[in-house]
């Protein structure tokens, strides 16, 4: 995987690549909220029957296959040296899948589609991540990286405050559409009417970065085969103690984010089962959570810049930890409205702070694969937390709402060895 010219750093991108590369964050967290977060989970478990702990499981058999394939996807981007087509491709994969799930009355098809969408969402974040050196030289990583963050999150109210009316508002909607709105169901399975608004509006706001984000070079092309992507695959891996820090941060980076994904894809039904919220109040704990994640996602890029990667994590991982814990043991739905705010915070700045660190460990002509690895590592949490919690819900089912408490309780212990691992991390800036 060695270049055949000399490494060169980016060039200063203009102005529109920056804000179409921020505008993906936007564009991608409308799927986030919709599919992993919010429509989906409740329309799999109210209206097709389907458990909690179902959920946790499909979401669990998407995050294998990214796993096993994210590390040869940014290979493959370093050897050819681009990068945004293959975000197009999987943007593209990821919307079709969406829009299908409009179609799909069945748990088996909707399983089927969710783990497509997933898979094709998740791949495409390997290229986005690995797009941002090019975009930020001159700017700050970690400023520009809070930015595309807090855009994602501006992107999660939208969504609510768009989508949500196709869902408790059918006839209305339905009616102000005319002919347009035939698709829309107004007597049953209401959720999955937020399924073709979410593709419309992913697709929508990913287009600046089809065509504008800088995709700039670092060294000329390099022949694409098998052989030559799993080759340089496992050279990094042989040779990971050469890259000081990055086997410690990978193994931090899968237990934290083990303990944040679990969070924000168990936040619905966590409040439905727990609390007995209803709908309108879980969506406005997803609203005043994610006001929260923005600015901590803008304010934590600016620490990132000023006190390092290393040091903000810190205090992030803290921050979880109070997160989870008052989580676990809040007693009223209020007490759950309170931890909102906190989750919001870390959640918005872990994003953030992780994508900074990574560029810091990162040579520039291996960002690609390290951020294969970094999806790995995230994707192979994405597979454990769900998993686990899913198999805790299963061992406590007897315990009622107790037993997804001490689900969500055992997040902390991930915590803490994350911030142990973390101490083996060097203290490096992008």
């Amino acid at each position: 995987m060695n270049s055949s010219a000399t490494p060169k750093s980016p060039q200063h991108a203009p102005s529109i690549a920056v804000w179409s590369w921020i505008l993906y964050d936007f564009a991608s967290t409308i799927f986030s909220v919709s599919i992993l977060s919010y429509f989906f989970p409740l329309w799999l478990g109210d209206e097709l029957g389907a458990g909690a702990n179902l959920f946790n499981y499909i979401t669990a058999a998407s995050m294998v296959l990214v796993a096993l394939t994210a590390p040869a996807f940014g290979a493959v981007a370093d050897l050819r040296q681009r990068r945004r087509i293959y975000l197009i491709v999987f943007t593209i994969l990821a919307i079709v899948s969406t829009a299908g799930l409009s179609f799909s009355g069945t748990v088996v098809a909707a399983a089927a589609l969710f783990i497509a969408a997933n898979f094709a969402y998740q791949s495409a974040q390997v290229f986005y991540n690995a797009l941002l050196p090019s975009v930020s030289p001159e700017r700050g990583t970690g400023r520009v990286s809070g930015y595309g963050v807090a855009a994602g999150y501006v992107g999660t109210i939208f969504a609510l405050l768009l989508i949500t009316p196709f869902v408790t508002s059918p006839n209305e909607i339905q009616s102000l559409l005319g002919t347009l709105g035939g698709w829309i169901r107004t007597t049953s399975a209401l959720n999955s009417n937020a399924f073709l608004p979410t593709a419309a509006l992913y697709l929508l706001f990913s287009l600046p970065s089809f065509f504008f984000v800088s995709d700039q070079r670092i060294h000329a092309p390099l022949p694409l085969s098998l052989e030559a992507i799993y080759r340089g695959v496992h050279s990094t891996i042989s040779n990971a103690r050469t890259y000081p820090g990055l086997g410690p941060f990978l193994l931090s980076t899968i237990l934290y984010t083990d303990a944040a994904s679990t969070t924000v894809v168990n936040m619905s039904l966590y409040g439905r089962e727990v609390f007995a919220m209803e709908q309108s109040e879980i969506r406005n704990l997803l609203l005043f959570s994610t006001v929260f994640a923005a600015v901590g996602a803008t304010g934590f890029g600016f620490i990132t810049d000023h006190l390092g990667p290393k040091r903000t994590l810190f205090i992030i991982l803290i921050t979880w930890l109070a997160a989870i814990l008052l989580a676990a043991v809040a007693a009223t739905p209020w007490m759950l409205l309170l931890a909102g705010p906190v989750v919001g915070i870390a959640l918005g700045a872990t994003w953030t702070v992780s994508r900074a660190m990574l560029v810091a460990l990162s040579p520039a002509e291996k960002l690609g694969e390290f951020f294969g690895f970094y999806a790995l590592a995230g994707r192979l949490s994405a597979v454990t937390g769900p998993l686990i919690t899913a198999i805790l819900l299963t061992i406590f089912e007897d315990l009622g709402s107790t037993g997804y408490r001490l689900a969500v309780a055992a997040l902390a212990l991930m915590v803490v060895l994350a911030l142990i691992l973390l101490l083996r991390v060097p203290d490096v800036r992008p």
